[in-house]
């Protein structure tokens, strides 16, 4: 399986990504953001085994992409 990283990825499956690349997908400029997205609830984060990191679903990540065009709703 070869699959490309961050927005050139053309792997249709799911996989992980780092928060590198999940902020990149976003067009974020830092990882740190996606830390913030986590710690916030607002991303789900999976650690690896027999490790302290973590990583981010792609779907996920697609998932927080607004279609072009799209309005976003303000609550007041």
């Amino acid at each position: 399986m070869k699959y490309r990283m961050g927005i050139r990825d053309t792997y249709q499956g799911e996989r992980f990504l780092t928060f590198s690349e999940a902020s990149e997908f976003l067009g974020i400029r830092s990882y740190t953001r996606i830390s913030e997205m986590v710690r916030g609830g607002l991303l789900p984060a999976f650690e690896l085994p027999n490790t302290d990191r973590y990583r981010v679903r792609k779907s996920d990540v697609l998932a927080l992409i607004k279609p072009e065009g799209a309005k976003t709703i303000r609550k007041q």
